[in-house]
This record gives C-alpha cells, sequence and structure tokens, in this order.
C-alpha cells in the first residue's frame, strides 16, 4: 500500500526559514529559531547539525530547487 505525501508549501514555513541541500540530496531547513529540520522522505524531522561540515551542504538557489529534493526522497 502506498502512503500519499502532502508536500510542503513554502507558506508553511516560518517567514526567514533558509532552504539547503546537504550531500545532493538531502533537503534541510532552518528556521528563524536556529532549529534545523530534515525533510528527507516528506516528513519533517529535527536534524543534529553535527553532521554538517562546511563542504557538504550549501543554500539553495529558490524553494522550487529544495521542493525537488523532497519529491525525489520519495521514490
Amino acid at each position: 500500500m502506498k502512503t500519499e505525501y502532502q508536500l510542503p508549501k513554502e507558506s508553511d514555513f516560518p517567514h526567514g526559514t533558509q532552504f539547503y541541500i546537504k550531500e545532493f540530496d538531502v533537503p534541510l531547513a532552518l528556521e528563524p529559531d536556529n532549529k534545523w529540520f530534515n525533510w528527507f522522505g516528506g516528513v519533517r524531522k529535527s536534524y543534529d547539525v553535527s553532521g554538517l561540515k562546511v563542504d557538504n551542504n550549501w543554500q539553495v538557489e529558490s524553494f522550487a530547487e529544495w521542493l525537488t529534493l523532497v519529491k525525489n526522497s520519495l521514490k
């Protein structure tokens, strides 16, 4: 049985949220209260930033780019 996910919309996030990619396929979100979340698999999960290094993540150019990663992680 396949589970249907409701993909997040940019308006679901607090104003000022920043979106990142870690290691080419992990969609991360940094909310204004300095809390990080991993959206891999379409589900918001707390993220431990100790896994971030200077060269393994970058800010996305657009929310659409980040959302594509979330979609791809559902496969």
